[in-house]
C-alpha cells in the first residue's frame, strides 16, 4: 500500500491481512494517504523475525502476527493471528499496561493531550479513518493500546 512517511514523501509498504478485511483496510489507508497522515514504516512482522517487541521498537505499522493476545486469562489467539487487527505507528501510539509502556520509546507519547504527527486520538484522522469502516480503537481500553485497531473490537 502507499502511505505518507514522516519525511512528507510517499512510500510503498506491505501489510498482510485476512481476505475478509481487505476492502475496509484499503479504504482506511487510502483515506490516510489522501490526508497525508504520516506512517513511519509498513512491513510484515516477519521482517522482525515474528517478534512483536522488535516490530514495535521499529515503529512499524503491521497487521498479521501469529501470536497470543496480551490479555488476562488463559492463552488465546490475538486478532492479529487472524489478520483482523492492525497496529499503527507503535512508538507514537504505545501500549500501556499497568504503567508499563511498550515499546519503551513510546513513553514520550503517553500524554495523549499533546497531539503530535502520527498519533491516534479521538477526533483525529487515524481514529476517524478506522471508525469510518466500523473498526474499533484499543485506546478506549482500561489498559490503552493506542496503536491497535480491529474489526472485532479485541
Amino acid at each position: 500500500m502507499s502511505y505518507w512517511g514522516f519525511d512528507n514523501r510517499p512510500h510503498a509498504g506491505t501489510m498482510i491481512v485476512n481476505a475478509s478485511v481487505v476492502h475496509p483496510v484499503l479504504a482506511v489507508f487510502q483515506r490516510l494517504y489522501v490526508e497525508r497522515f504520516p506512517i513511519r514504516r509498513m512491513q510484515p512482522v516477519d521482517a522482525y523475525g515474528g517478534s512483536d517487541p522488535a516490530s514495535m521498537a521499529a515503529d512499524n505499522t503491521s497487521a498479521f502476527n501469529c501470536r497470543n493476545a496480551v490479555a488476562p486469562g488463559p492463552p488465546r489467539w490475538s486478532a492479529h493471528a487472524y489478520g483482523q487487527a492492525i497496529d499503527v505507528n507503535t512508538v507514537e501510539n504505545p501500549y500501556v499496561e499497568g504503567g508499563n509502556v511498550q515499546p519503551p520509546a513510546g513513553s514520550a507519547f503517553v500524554d495523549r493531550a499533546d497531539h503530535r504527527p502520527g498519533m491516534a486520538f479521538y477526533g483525529g484522522d487515524l481514529v476517524d479513518a478506522f471508525a469510518s469502516v466500523g473498526w474499533q480503537w484499543g485506546g478506549r481500553w482500561n489498559d490503552p493500546d493506542y496503536q491497535h485497531f480491529s474489526a472485532t473490537g479485541g
